[in-house]
């Protein structure tokens, strides 16, 4: 099934051709957000700064890469995963507007699975970046009203090494978009070139794709600059898709809910698009622990059925273990 997100941003109107606005005019304007998606926006927002307070004296250092065992997502947790966590579930104890259930990568499900909102957080996302003190890593939280992925109502993504915040609630579009006060420039979306294409893939022996395999995603739209990038961030990397820096993202692992969560509403405000590689329903997926999907996500203006259809092609070699 392909899943063309809800297109709610104001960046691009229904023919998908992008809409010049001035401040006065964006779909914010005048507009007061729902009170209890701002109330847990600036929840999330305390959590991932102090994520990202806890993570700055251990990344890249011996103390951050001391193992203490295996996380609840099934990852090796280090001091670095386990102080971003003990942080961020600090504030979320003491600012958490309502009663909410908890699932993180590192410590798992907790609270009552009847409660109106979860809470899904993934402390570090990029966790060996992280270890080796190589950029980008992230905290990744996202609030939703109910038990799936297509549930989610609010997104938050941080940087640690930079000032760089993505954030959306469900049918307000973005709230921020990299650097404070940074604008999504239009004419990104304008052109089908397609010359960034981030990939998300595990170790090596798991994969038996050849490299030149991947330049079908670039006929989409064709250009003699199209470059592969690994950013070791799959949160960031949705980011990044969303406001146009990259073009295509295909996630040739089994991913998470806690990694997709807030990144694939950040995509969705932004007028992206998201679908499996094996034929499911991206937001039905349940927010829990279990691997569950490979995927391919677009940024707004491309053909995502084109995409999807090039993409499910390699799906043999690129998750073949």
């Amino acid at each position: 099934m392909v899943t063309r997100l809800d297109r709610t941003s104001g960046m691009l109107g229904a023919d998908m051709t992008p809409i010049r606005m001035p401040p006065e005019a964006h779909p914010l304007a005048g507009r007061s957000l729902p009170d209890d998606e701002e109330l847990w926006l600036a929840c999330v927002a305390a959590m991932a700064a102090a994520g990202k307070r806890a993570a700055q004296p251990l990344y890249g250092r011996a103390a951050g890469r001391v193992i203490l065992g295996q996380g609840a997502g099934g990852d090796r947790t280090m001091e670095i995963d386990r102080a971003c966590e003990k942080a961020m579930e600090a504030v979320l104890s003491v600012q958490a507007p309502f009663p909410h259930q908890l699932i993180s990568e590192e410590s798992g499900v907790s609270g009552s699975a009847d409660t109106l909102w979860r809470v899904v957080v993934d402390p570090l996302d990029g966790s060996l970046n992280a270890k080796r003190g190589l950029a980008p890593f992230c905290a990744s939280v996202a609030v939703a009203k109910g038990a799936t992925l297509g549930d989610v109502s609010v997104g938050y993504i941080e940087d640690f090494l930079r000032p760089h915040t993505f954030s959306a609630l469900k049918g307000f579009g973005l709230i921020s978009a990299g650097a404070p006060g940074e604008i999504i420039d239009p004419e990104r979306f304008e052109s089908d070139l397609v010359e960034i294409v981030l990939l998300e893939a595990g170790r090596p022996d798991r994969h038996h794709f050849q490299y030149q395999d991947l330049s079908a995603m670039g006929a989409v739209g064709r250009s003699q600059d199209m470059r592969i990038r690994q950013l070791g961030s799959l949160a960031l990397s949705l980011c990044y898709v969303a406001v146009g820096v990259a073009d295509i993202m295909v996630a040739a692992v089994r991913s998470r809910s806690v990694d997709l969560a807030a990144g694939l509403l950040i995509l969705s405000e932004a007028g992206g698009g998201a679908a499996t590689l094996t034929g499911e329903d991206i937001l039905a997926q349940p927010l829990d622990l279990g691997k569950r999907c490979a995927f391919v996500a677009w940024r707004a203006g491309l053909d995502g059925t084109e995409i999807v259809a090039r993409a499910r092609g390699l799906r043999e070699a690129l998750l073949h273990a």
